[in-house]
């Protein structure tokens, strides 16, 4: 038995793919800061925004996809509801991660510099 995939669906699983690829990119400088990346702190900052905005909007379309009522969408099989709400907890996740991650930078670097003032 051979798996058919419609061209429409390829399309639209390649490109939430891609988007969620780009926002990765966009926050994986706070996978590992250092004090080398202070002077790119603007620019990081930007990114950071960006990228989480990107993965929450994607979380948003995806629970609504799911959980919208059936009236107003088509169906959803079981399967993908649980698949999509799984990626959800994963993407939510990773974007709790990376925010307690740029929280401790900022803090360290704020405590650091409070201790140089002095």
């Amino acid at each position: 038995m051979k798996l058919q995939l419609d061209p429409k669906k390829a399309l639209t699983i390649s490109l939430t793919a891609l988007v969620l690829l780009f926002a990765v990119w966009l926050v994986s400088p706070f996978f590992r800061l250092d004090a080398s990346d202070e002077a790119a702190g603007r620019i990081n900052g930007y990114r950071l925004a960006l990228g989480l905005t990107v993965m929450i909007l994607f979380v948003g379309k995806s629970l609504w996809d799911v959980l919208a009522p059936q009236g107003l969408a088509k169906k959803v099989s079981n399967v993908k509801a649980i698949a999509l709400v799984g990626l959800t907890i994963v993407v939510m996740g990773f974007i709790v991660f990376t925010v307690a991650r740029a929280a401790a930078y900022y803090l360290e670097s704020s405590i650091a510099a409070d201790a140089q003032q002095f």
